[in-house]
């Protein structure tokens, strides 16, 4: 896959509500955007009153119209696979989204749509995907204070997603290949220009890292469908109140567009870089502890993977860093990307790579063993 050859639908509330109205037979009666990367997303509120025969009763929370940009929703078997992974998580008790059929019973469609900076160019094959999912209400733990519990809860519900995926079964899911994999961090090469000396060398040590550490040991790693994208920003608290104390607890996970099958440690290293990214008052590393404290309460990783941990870490924060320096210079009035800061990201990676690994293991375990969720 080649992030050059991207790109991102231009569609205007105006578009998405004749979307609505034309594909899913529901009229709009209230419409905002959402922030997304390289997508569009919509939350949805329509009329009780629809012509949708494949919809028993409207949601009365609401939808999220996704309009998937031109690369992925170009991957065969995209929106297939991960419908089908998320009703089996359905079906498992957790609570994702659920994909909406059109007038025609699909849960996806592909059209011609306006392009950002190609308004003019619609060529055949330049199709973005669409598709509906129900609203999930509640808000995502980057939107609130971080607490020991909260990040725990977090590594827990990575696990329970390891856990009741692993007895699925998807060839094309397992075919398929993700830009953002952990496979894919030396293209990071590519999206360098303009960067200083320093972060080049920063990028470097990670893809020697990689090369040195990663590469050789792949075989050996676990391996199994992951989320890929299992951020902060992808997971959904919901607020509890109990003798006048407000407390939130995970509850919900969003966006599976960048699902795939790979390691295991590279959704945990994921997730971790983001506690660590966001820890929001709590001391960086501890916050990626907790996490992984929450995931190794219900699952294990070898004493490999776990030496690993930090270098995964190492990648993600690379790669976020590269890409948003990138995207800011392709797409600077993209909302997404403006609420991140490429200081702050560059900041972490310098850090987390001028750390010793086995302080950091050491560290981890003893929060692993010494602490109890609430």
């Amino acid at each position: 896959m080649d992030l050059r050859k991207l790109l991102k639908p231009n569609v205007t509330e105006e578009n998405a509500i004749d979307l609505i109205r034309s594909m899913y037979g529901l009229e709009v009666i209230q419409i905002r955007r959402m922030s997304s990367f390289n997508d569009q997303n919509f939350f949805i509120k329509v009329s009780k009153v629809h012509q949708n025969p494949f919809i028993d009763q409207a949601s009365e929370n609401s939808y999220t119209l996704k309009i998937i940009n031109t690369l992925k929703s170009s991957l065969d078997g995209h929106f297939e696979s991960l419908h089908s992974a998320m009703r089996h998580l359905i079906n498992r008790g957790l609570c994702v989204p659920v994909p909406v059929m059109d007038l025609e019973g699909k849960t996806f469609n592909l059209k011609l749509l306006p392009l950002l900076n190609k308004e003019k160019e619609l060529p055949e094959n330049e199709k973005c995907g669409i598709h509906l999912l129900t609203y999930l209400p509640g808000v995502t733990i980057a939107e609130i204070s971080l607490t020991k519990n909260v990040l725990y809860e977090w590594g827990l519900l990575l696990a329970k997603f390891h856990q009741e995926m692993q007895d699925y079964d998807c060839p094309i899911l397992k075919r398929k290949k993700i830009f953002y994999s952990l496979e894919n961090v030396s293209a990071v090469k590519g999206f360098t220009e303009g960067l200083v000396e320093e972060k080049l060398n920063l990028v470097q040590r990670v893809l020697d890292k990689y090369s040195r550490k990663i590469a050789v040991n792949y075989e050996s790693i676990s391996k199994g469908f992951l989320h890929g994208d299992f951020h902060n920003h992808n997971i959904l608290v919901q607020k509890h109140t109990s003798n006048e104390e407000t407390v939130y607890h995970v509850d919900g996970i969003l966006d599976f567009e960048d699902s795939y099958h790979g390691p295991y440690i590279w959704d945990v290293g994921l997730m971790m870089a983001h506690a660590f990214l966001e820890p929001n008052g709590i001391p960086p590393i501890h916050a990626a502890g907790y996490t992984l404290a929450g995931y190794l309460s219900l699952r294990t990783l070898t004493d490999l993977e776990m030496s690993l941990l930090k270098i995964c870490m190492e990648c993600r924060l690379c790669m976020a860093a590269v890409y948003c320096h990138h995207g800011i210079q392709s797409d600077p009035n993209n909302a997404y990307i403006s609420n991140f800061s490429p200081d702050t990201r560059w900041d972490c990676l310098r850090e987390l790579l001028n750390s010793r690994n086995e302080d950091l293991l050491k560290q981890w375990t003893m929060i692993s063993k010494e602490y109890s969720p609430k």
